[in-house]
C-alpha cells in the first residue's frame, strides 16, 4: 500500500538546502531547489555515500565519495565515478514522489501491510 507521509514543513528546508529523514526505515534526502521539493534515496547507489554531504548544484547532486552525479528530479545518473583512468557505471538513484499541501511536505512511500503508527525522524547533517 502506498501513502503520502508528512516529513517536514516548507519553512524547514530553504531554497538550495537539503535535509535527511528516516521514513518507513528508508533514508531519504528532501531537497528544495527553487521552491520545488524533491525526495531521493539518501545513499549513493555506488558505495552508499551519504548524498546529504554531497554538493547540490541546481537540480544535480554529487556524491561526496567518488563524485557520481544524479538529477534530483529523476534520479538519473549523469556521470558515474572515476577510478584512475576508468569510468565505472553507477545505477540511477531511487526517487520518491513529493506533494506540498499548505506548508506540509509529503513523500509517497510504500507502507508494509499491518504497519501501525508511522514515525518520521529528521537527521541533521
Amino acid at each position: 500500500m502506498e501513502k503520502y507521509i508528512d516529513v517536514a514543513k516548507t519553512g524547514d528546508i530553504l531554497d538550495g538546502q537539503m535535509k535527511s529523514f528516516l521514513v518507513c526505515d528508508k533514508k531519504l534526502l528532501v531537497i528544495n531547489s527553487s521552491g520545488n521539493f524533491y525526495a531521493i534515496n539518501e545513499t549513493c547507489s555506488h558505495l552508499g555515500g551519504e548524498l546529504a554531504s554531497g554538493k547540490l548544484e541546481g537540480k544535480v547532486i554529487s556524491c561526496p565519495i567518488h563524485g557520481a552525479k544524479f538529477y534530483i528530479s529523476s534520479g538519473k545518473c549523469l556521470s558515474g565515478f572515476k577510478f584512475g583512468p576508468f569510468k565505472l557505471r553507477t545505477k540511477d538513484a531511487c526517487i520518491f514522489p513529493v506533494v506540498v499541501e499548505g506548508e506540509a511536505i509529503k513523500v509517497r512511500m510504500e507502507i508494509p501491510m499491518g504497519t501501525g503508527e508511522l514515525e518520521t525522524e529528521m537527521h541533521h547533517g
